[in-house]
């Protein structure tokens, strides 16, 4: 709703300009609606409002709750009620909001107004101070109870941002997500009420992903019900203003973790200052100084595995820039060596004395919490009790299980490589809209959705490897594709392939349900490039063994990725004397960079001058505008995982099977060629998925146009729809005979040759001869079934050779259906079996 609309007058005011309650017809009206006699009561809050509450009369208070931008969200106002027994007139507070209420009275009138009424918008509610909140992004937060309280807050500390949820019993109702990541301090009312309130608010905060939670320790002395917004006594300030001060700060800035979650091991205590560790007293009897063991950090909870392995202890701190780090710190890390541990917190800016390691080391084995979360040790999809939730490789959780669940390694996880940067429409405007009519870049971009598909679908891992010339634009697909989920360079998501298979395990494991991008396969090694795409699409690593000769357990992972390459696997594989298996190209399948537009990479250059334009553009603006289209996509797929994984396993399934059912040749029945397009269009319905879900700014359709455009160039670019292996065989008899043709292959006698007729054969494998019809005058080459077998078709399997070229129409086979044709033997002038082939199989005579 614009501010320019027209307001209307404000409703439902009395006398004194109260809002007023229900009046026994609308009740009455209300009554009616749920017996079915008049139309619904309807209740519409619209927020932000389109204007500002204006106070009632009699009102001898009101607060404005407002959003980020400082907009009004709704307001609660305070008024002197009817006395009460005690005489003193009762406190009661009500809601403003904007809204249309419509209902129908006794009578049968409808009654319509849009404006304030006397109703609570719609819940979780907001916190009182969102707009001071997005004022100091940096700024400690001190959360109070009640909005009088925290006028009074803002007013003695203006240095800290104060918030309130409302009254001692808001806690549950409101939305605490504003205070993810933020340093939380409670200063609770000095009764019982107040207390529950900080029980709950902490709790709240825990589950919100608060940075730290603390809560101030109340002097002794304050009377009941104090808080913040009354004076201190007399006796602890003799009336000085600045002494107030001067006693209440200090309580905030040494306010001790929140003790209703964390047991501190004997010994220890947090302060501000850190951590310490208090000796016991000596035989004098003679207290030890405390010793300071590191900077402070907040103790969050304890963790294990499913099966109750993995224990470890969820710690957060700030570094000296103020910048957020959480680690679930494996204990088993405090039986090895102390430096291991405070090196990886120094690393990460949190100080550690370098002659209390050991004192550091017993906490972290020592301290317990209530609050137990269960630990992962990779990426991507998890189930939990609260629902499927998904871990990035920096430790970021989305989905609604993502409160009863961590990750946690032996090493802290910066996550710079999965970051953002910039907006989503950013990305969308300066990344993804020229990928429209380009399919190369359309396609890397659908395939960076397609890793969290995986899981959903129970489809195993697998790659694509964009092949062509120097300067043709294959790495830009890489840049274009890491944006999704990082920064797409060199420096963050694009990973190289110069490395050993078991390095290449490691970085797997990390992407696990996400992208994996390897640039330039000519710099790896070819003994080993065949091995890593293996590993890579199998979903595991090598099974090795422990230092007592025990089984080890294998890294897992489950991924797609993208591999770019002036070389194909099986080029690269041959530089090491090696072939590539048809499972290793069905796995990592070749798709050419050219696009066939004499652009390179590209189909559409949207206004650029040249190709090399557009390819600058889409490399400086991914590493400018990054890391927002996977975040949004991933909310939109837990939800969808969430509510209705059913439908969304449907809508997959039927994209995939409408593409192979295009995308094949008609009755192609070849498992591999079936598979690849499966996979095509896998990736085709992540395409169209992240477009339905609002990240991909494509019409319908395009995703499937791009994966089609790449599929059949794959396609084209094999030789069809046959098995590799088939392809394989005819192309190895085919390299035979036009290597040897003449020098193998005797001249069967009769069959006129006019050049040398008594020419001998060395190393015969078999007999050549003219075809059987007068006017054919092509050659045929009949092979020995023994040399069929040890010498042509040497290193693959003869038989399913010889069907393969029958399939071609290069093999004649027998009337009795054998694939060994019965001829009359010149040598032993008796009728010996043949592979007779047609000369057509090398395009003509020899």
């Amino acid at each position: 709703m614009s501010n320019s609309q027209h307001i209307p007058a404000m409703a439902c005011v009395d006398e004194n300009g109260l809002f007023k309650p229900l009046t026994e017809q609308e009740k009455q009206a209300s009554h009616e609606h749920t017996a079915g006699k008049n139309t619904p009561a309807v209740w519409e809050p619209m927020t932000p409002a389109p204007s500002e509450p204006e106070e009632p009369r009699n009102a001898t208070d009101m607060w404005v709750y407002r959003d980020a931008e400082g907009r009004p969200l709704f307001a609660r106002f305070r008024y002197n009620g009817k006395p009460g027994a005690d005489g003193l007139p009762k406190k009661e507070v009500r809601p403003l909001t904007y809204g249309r209420r419509a209902w129908t009275d006794s009578n049968g009138k409808r009654h319509d107004v849009t404006g304030w009424h006397w109703k609570q918008p719609a819940k979780p509610l907001p916190l009182y101070g969102l707009d001071r909140l997005a004022a100091k992004p940096d700024a400690p937060v001190l959360l109070v109870e009640g909005e009088k309280a925290a006028d009074a807050a803002c007013d003695l500390f203006p240095d800290l941002v104060v918030l309130t949820s409302g009254g001692s019993t808001s806690a549950r109702s409101a939305d605490w997500s504003p205070l993810a990541d933020r340093d939380v301090t409670i200063w609770p009312d000095n009764d019982e009420a107040g207390e529950k309130y900080a029980e709950h608010a902490i709790e709240a905060l825990r589950d919100a992903g608060a940075a730290s939670v603390r809560m101030v320790k109340l002097p002794s002395g304050l009377p009941p019900k104090w808080d913040l917004a009354d004076d201190l006594p007399l006796e602890m300030t003799g009336g000085d203003e600045v002494a107030a001060v001067e006693i209440l700060r200090p309580l905030i800035d040494g306010a001790p973790q929140a003790e209703a979650n964390v047991k501190m091991p004997a010994g220890y205590s947090m302060t501000s200052r850190g951590l310490y560790y208090t000796p016991e007293a000596g035989e004098d009897g003679l207290p030890k100084p405390a010793i300071w063991v590191c900077v402070a950090f907040d103790v969050l909870a304890e963790t294990c595995d499913e099966n109750g392995m993995g224990w470890g202890v969820l710690i957060s701190w700030r570094d000296p820039d103020r910048r957020l780090h959480k680690w679930a710190i494996p204990r088993r890390m405090v039986h090895g060596e102390g430096r291991d541990l405070a090196g990886e917190l120094e690393n990460a800016g949190l100080n550690c004395s370098v002659n209390a390691t050991r004192h550091l080391r017993q906490f972290i084995a020592s301290v317990h919490t209530k609050i137990r979360l269960r630990c992962v040790s990779n990426s991507g999809w998890h189930q939990t009790e609260g629902g499927p939730a998904f871990i990035l490789p920096n430790g970021v959780t989305l989905g609604g299980g993502r409160k009863g669940i961590t990750f946690q390694t032996g090493r802290i996880v910066t996550g710079a490589e999965y970051g953002t940067s910039g907006t989503l429409e950013e990305w969308q405007r300066e990344i993804a809209a020229y990928a429209v009519g380009n399919s190369r870049l359309g396609f890397s971009l659908s395939l960076a959705f397609c890793g969290p598909l995986l899981d959903i679908m129970g489809e195993q891992s697998g790659g694509f490897h964009i092949v062509g010339a120097s300067q043709s634009g294959k790495s830009t697909s890489l840049f274009a594709a890491g944006s999704v989920w990082g920064k797409g360079d060199r420096d963050g998501q694009v990973k190289s392939w110069r490395g050993t298979s078991n390095g290449t395990e490691g970085i797997a494991e990390e992407h696990t349900d996400t992208l994996l991008l390897l640039d330039e396969m000519g710099m790896a090694d070819g003994r080993e490039v065949g091995e890593i795409t293996y590993m890579l699409a199998n979903n595991i690593g090598k099974q090795r063994a422990g230092r007592n000769g025990e089984a080890r357990a294998c890294k897992t992972w489950r991924l797609s990725f993208l591999s770019t390459g002036e070389v194909t696997l099986a080029t690269k594989m041959g530089e090491a004397g090696r072939r590539a298996k048809a499972g290793q190209e069905v796995r990592l399948v070749n798709i050419l960079a050219d696009a066939g537009k004499g652009m390179g990479l590209f189909e559409n250059l949207h206004g650029f001058a040249g190709a090399g334009d557009l390819a600058d553009h889409i490399r400086d603006a991914a590493r400018t505008y990054y890391g927002t289209a996977s975040r949004a996509y991933l909310e939109a797929l837990v939800k969808q995982r969430t509510e209705d994984v059913a439908g969304l396993r449907a809508y997959i399934k039927e994209v995939v099977q409408k593409f192979e059912n295009t995308a094949l040749p008609e009755g192609s029945q070849n498992g591999q060629a079936r598979t690849v397009a499966r996979r095509f269009g896998l990736v085709a319905a992540a395409g169209e998925l992240a477009r339905a879900c609002g990240v991909l700014p494509w019409a319908s359709g395009e995703a499937i146009h791009a994966a089609k455009t790449c599929f059949t160039s794959w396609l084209e670019d094999r030789g069809g729809a046959q098995s590799a292996e088939d392809r394989e065989a005819v192309e190895q008899v085919r390299l035979f005979i036009e290597q040897h043709g003449n020098s193998r292959f005797e001249l069967l006698g009769g069959s006129g040759d006019e050049e040398n007729p008594h020419e001998k054969t060395i190393n015969r494998v078999g007999y050549r001869r003219r075809g059987d019809e007068p006017d054919d005058g092509r050659w045929e080459y009949l092979v020995f079934p023994a040399s069929w077998r040890d010498v042509v078709c040497k290193g693959i399997n003869h038989k399913r050779a010889a069907q393969a070229l029958y399939a071609a129409g290069y093999l004649r086979a027998g009337a009795d259906g054998k694939m060994a044709l019965s001829v009359k033997s010149p040598d032993t002038k008796k009728t010996t079996r043949f592979y007779v082939l047609h000369g057509d199989i090398i395009g003509g005579d020899q």
